[in-house]
């Protein structure tokens, strides 16, 4: 048989022979490729990697006060504004004016670092109609229904970490002074005497004051009807982080300072129908007009225990 042979034509030579000088001229570049160009796309190819590392680093996640504090529908409603503090609109329930629970902040009044949540009032907001003193703070609920325990039945305890940045103008124009926790009674219980805020626990000190030294107030009817005044102590400041628990059992308030007891007194009268309150809420400013003073507080790590 007879086997037939294919001859390149003159054209495949040619083309095989381009193709071997290509290659050879392409090897022949790369060998003699100065250094500093090889550096240079090292680096050009590193920048690019690192930009994109950094791109993907400024993505951020939203973080809203109710999920810093770990506080939720359940558990707690919150008593805030919206507009401006000259001219704001008060709500028993922020969600009332329609804002969503998980995810409302203001920076005029309630909004997260990411680690504290800061209640901020300003001098002349307007409040509820049932207090002439405006108010940035939680109301304790109970399972989504506001609470209503009786403090001669079980132990009752809320505790929680505060920092008071900043106090307001009082109405003197000298002092300045702000509740951060407190327990809250019926306006009457059932002797029907006036028992209102069975304790509010507070700082004083100078209108306007941003910081040092700061008494510890406490007042409410645990001690201006039981005892017949206020109670004030020394060694506290503003700025500083402080660890409070307010615990009410056997019909007695206690209130402590870490694990050291600072007060106790025990009630002259019925104890039903009583919740926690914590935030900002400022005192000694009826009726003033808003000129810009506020007082600010910073809560966290924030519990409550019924048992």
């Amino acid at each position: 048989m007879k086997t037939n042979r294919i001859t390149p034509g003159l054209s495949d030579l040619n083309f095989k022979k381009g193709k071997v000088l290509f290659l050879g001229l392409t090897m022949l570049s790369l060998l003699s490729c100065d250094k500093d160009d090889v550096e240079e796309s090292a680096v050009a190819a590193s920048a690019v990697t690192e930009t994109t590392v950094a791109d993907a680093n400024t993505s951020k996640t939203t973080t809203y006060p109710a999920t810093v504090l770990g506080i939720t529908t359940s558990t707690w409603k919150i008593n805030s504004h919206t507009g401006s503090p000259s001219k704001s609109k008060y709500w028993d329930d922020i969600t009332d004016s329609g804002a969503s629970f998980n995810t409302y902040t203001n920076s005029d009044y309630f909004y997260t670092d990411g680690t504290w949540t800061y209640f901020k009032t300003w001098r002349g907001l307007n409040t509820s109609s049932s207090s002439s003193n405006p108010r940035v703070e939680l109301r304790e609920l109970i399972s989504g229904k506001e609470a209503k325990w009786d403090g001669s039945v079980g132990t009752h305890t809320m505790t929680w970490t505060v920092k008071v940045n900043q106090l307001p103008k009082g109405e003197d124009g000298k002092t300045g002074v702000l509740c951060f926790g407190q327990v809250h009674g019926p306006e009457k219980n059932a002797k029907g005497v006036e028992v209102d805020d069975i304790i509010r626990v507070q700082f004083l000190g100078t209108a306007n004051q941003k910081s040092g030294a700061v008494k510890l107030k406490i007042s409410g009817y645990i001690t201006e009807k039981v005892l017949g005044g206020s109670k004030t102590y020394d060694g506290y400041s503003l700025g500083t982080e402080y660890r409070f628990s307010i615990k009410y059992t056997g019909s007695t308030v206690y209130l402590y300072n870490g694990t050291k007891l600072v007060f106790s007194q025990k009630m002259n009268t019925s104890t039903e129908a009583n919740y926690f309150k914590v935030g900002n809420y400022l005192q000694s400013v009826k009726g003033m007009s808003y000129d810009g003073s506020f007082g600010l507080v910073a809560v966290k790590a924030l519990s409550t225990k019924h048992t």
